[in-house]
């Protein structure tokens, strides 16, 4: 008899979705498995370790465990996970792969490949169980796995629902101080500093997560939402265009009402919605310029998990900007005070970033040791103050300037914008750049990623 190592066994951590709701066990195990003969390659091999990794659940518990499953053999193989003793499943012991699992708890495995399987062990039973977690393995043309005596092959599968992406992030708070908080008036969940890991895969493109914020739709109905804004610009264009004036002297400044501008209307149900050719607020002298944003525009796919909710468009007084406080642009932009006749809410699906939030994202001192949040955003520029946007992620490292959602309360076409601090000294027919901000639905859940750049986020909804 001939033997090999084939198979190696690791019931490890559980993945991070389900580390706050079972228990979890952590163990290594190598099985080695028996060849009766070099030339035959269509049998099932037997199990030499019968033992397996014993596995304790309690009466009343719960256990998640990932299995990683390699394949060291020169060819490709059957698998499947079995457990013994069979006489532990009743109708009170449910033994299942998770429906979340990376891969399934069974079929083929290729030659240096290796499988993650999760599992799920409920005792519903009046008593402590102790069961084998085994591997079973067989060459790809054997036929059905021989199952060795006394042991059920794992079948079933266990639908579970995953936490929505809000709650998850929201999660990720308490063991991330370096990279998140909490800190606006309001206690929402944001990210901060130069690179956090909050990139995420939206519409084919990398997008970074803001935070966790409480939104309103239609109904009215309160709702957590994920609040992402694309990592790059979709180009320069103007906030607004139209011919501003009494009639007789009319003069492109454009307007600073959001409801009614012409990015607005892009973003929301022109070029940029319909990934199409379109008219862009570009243009000089109230003309519109042709924009193409088939290739960059929202697929279908990226506008099915975009909710339509209520956005705060209130405006802050030159005046009042020029010493305000994150905190304080917080509240202006939730506030009432805008320009006559100009609105302080509008209902939509496409808008840009606050003020607020280019302040909440930064992690970075100044060079006399003040907090950022202690220094008018107005002030956030030079040397002096740099660490408040070289430790900033909504910090454009190319020096354009940003748009905002936010006007000036005491200007018709006032904007303020973003470069190292904020301003609002410019007209809304100006031309900066525009990174689109959305919020999620509630039912948008993460199933992929840990957030890094090179394995963002995946996003999906049922």
């Amino acid at each position: 008899m001939k033997k090999r190592e084939m198979i190696l066994l690791s019931i490890l951590v559980v993945s991070l979705i389900t580390v706050s709701l079972y228990q979890t066990l952590a163990t290594d195990i190598i099985m080695n498995k028996t060849n009766s003969t070099d030339a035959d390659l269509s049998y099932t091999f037997d199990i030499t370790d019968q033992t397996g990794r014993v596995v304790n659940v309690k009466t009343g518990a719960t256990k998640v465990l990932d299995i990683f499953v390699t394949n060291s053999n020169s060819g490709t193989i059957k698998y499947g996970i079995a457990y013994t003793p069979s006489s532990v499943k009743t109708n009170d012991i449910t033994i299942a792969q998770l429906n979340t699992s990376k891969d399934s708890v069974s079929g083929l495995i290729n030659k240096g490949e290796r499988k993650q399987i999760t599992l799920v062990i409920i005792n519903n039973s009046t008593s402590d169980i102790n069961l084998s977690l085994v591997a079973v393995t067989g060459y790809e043309h054997g036929g059905d796995l021989i199952v060795p005596k006394n042991h059920t092959l794992i079948t079933e599968n266990y639908e579970i629902d995953e936490p929505a992406g809000a709650e998850y992030i929201e999660s990720l708070l308490a063991s991330n101080p370096e990279t998140m908080n909490n800190d606006d008036p309001d206690g929402n969940v944001r990210y901060m500093g130069a690179d956090p890991n909050n990139y995420v895969k939206f519409n084919n493109e990398l997008w970074r997560i803001i935070g966790v914020f409480n939104v309103t739709t239609i109904n009215p109905e309160s709702m957590k939402s994920l609040k992402i804004i694309r990592k790059d610009s979709i180009g320069s264009y103007s906030w607004d265009n139209k011919m501003m004036g009494d009639g007789s002297s009319e003069t492109n400044y454009g307007s600073n009402n959001w409801s009614d501008s012409k990015l607005m209307e892009v973003l929301n149900n022109g070029a940029y919605w319909n990934r199409t050719f379109g008219e862009c607020p570009t243009g000089e002298n109230g003309t519109y310029e042709s924009c193409n944003f088939s290739t960059t525009g929202l697929t279908e796919e990226a506008k099915e998990l975009i909710e339509e909710v209520y956005w705060n468009t209130g405006g802050i007084s030159y005046s009042n900007m020029s010493n305000a406080l994150i905190d304080e642009f917080y509240q202006y932009e939730r506030g009432w005070e805008v320009y006559y006749y100009h609105k302080a809410n509008w209902f939509g699906k496409v808008g840009l970033m606050y003020p607020s939030d280019y302040g909440y994202a930064t992690n970075g001192k100044t060079g006399t040791g003040e907090e950022c949040a202690n220094i008018p955003l107005t002030n956030w520029s030079g040397s002096r103050y740099s660490g408040c946007w070289e430790e900033n992620y909504l910090y454009d490292y190319e020096g354009s300037y940003q748009w905002t959602l936010t006007p000036l309360s005491d200007s018709p076409s006032d904007v303020i914008y973003l470069a190292s601090y904020v301003e609002g000294d410019r007209y809304a027919a100006v031309t900066f750049s525009v990174r689109p901000v959305v919020y999620l639905k509630a039912g948008v859940k993460i199933t992929d990623g840990d957030g890094s750049k090179s394995n963002p986020y995946i996003l999906s909804i049922n």
